[in-house]
């Protein structure tokens, strides 16, 4: 029985949601943590989380913590500059990190990888597929997330929703999959809950499927906007990264995985769709 749970990222969107549904439903939570003295860091420790100071580029300093844990949810810091050397240090990051956790005899590890991750071993030769593929032979029990892009990344600066305009960086026209962090946490609770029955699974997660036109047209119903869609070109996005231009293509051309939503959905009843999300959590944060 799973009682005791290292959260890594908690200070982060998936890590924070995975916190509070975890205390939520009576977990102790380790939250790993750069600052322990950051507010975000303080709210975390407020709602009942141990704070564990810890960081990324010396292992050894969370090391003592793993003697007390049962499971670990595994989610790597954001790299926000795509690019081989940035994904060779996310794959060199996360072997190390699994390295730890069979070292600890860790009983069980939920790791939160990316929607399609097996699918960009053509043109992103170790990313997060290679950290998956090094899990599944580490021998530790484990459940491998895919999440779908975020519906928060709306919220970032870049989607131009601030400013009176919606940027499409994906394929015109194309259904793409979303799903919110506070799911991604509710999905993971739900597995450690039972982890016998998640053992050696890999899970498609997204809440809803749209495109461009049901993206504007949710945002201008519920923030009561009238945004103007502005569709970015491909040729211009590879001018500015070469490899995002990549996934680019791989989002207009490769075959989604068939997102099995009812089973999602009766693991998580309250799974969100893109407008019940920004009816929960879009006032206020546009």
């Amino acid at each position: 029985m799973i009682q005791s749970i290292l959260v890594t990222g908690a200070t982060g969107q998936q890590g924070g949601a995975t916190v509070r549904e975890l205390l939520a439903h009576g977990f102790k939570v380790n939250a790993m943590t750069r600052d322990i003295d950051s507010t975000a860091a303080r709210e975390v420790a407020d709602r009942g989380a141990q704070l564990i100071q810890g960081d990324w580029s010396d292992l050894n300093s969370i090391a003592d913590s793993l003697d007390t844990i049962d499971a670990v949810y595994m989610v790597l810091p954001p790299t926000w500059n795509m690019n081989e050397e940035e994904d060779n240090k996310e794959a060199d990051l996360g072997i190390a990190f699994i390295d730890l956790l069979k070292r600890k005899k860790v009983h069980y590890v939920v790791y939160s990888s990316v929607l399609m991750a097996d699918k960009q071993k053509s043109f992103r030769p170790r990313f997060k597929h290679t950290i998956e593929e090094y899990l599944w032979n580490s021998g530790l029990n484990a459940t491998v997330l895919r999440p779908a892009t975020f519906m928060e990344n709306f919220l970032m600066p870049s989607s131009g929703v601030s400013e009176g305009i919606l940027y499409n960086f994906m394929p015109e026209g194309r259904k793409i999959p979303y799903v919110t962090t506070e799911d991604i946490g509710v999905f993971a609770r739900v597995i450690f809950q039972d982890p016998d029955a998640y053992a050696g699974r890999t899970l498609d997660l997204a809440g809803d499927e749209i495109d461009e036109k049901d993206i504007i047209t949710a945002l201008n119903v519920s923030l009561n906007r009238n945004l103007k869609l502005v569709q970015l070109q491909k040729a211009d996005l590879v001018a500015q990264n070469p490899l995002f231009g990549k996934l680019v293509d791989m989002f207009a051309n490769a075959k989604f995985p068939e997102i099995d939503f009812k089973t999602l959905r009766k693991m998580n009843p309250r799974l969100r769709t893109f407008s019940s999300w920004l009816d929960e959590f879009g006032n206020g944060k546009f």
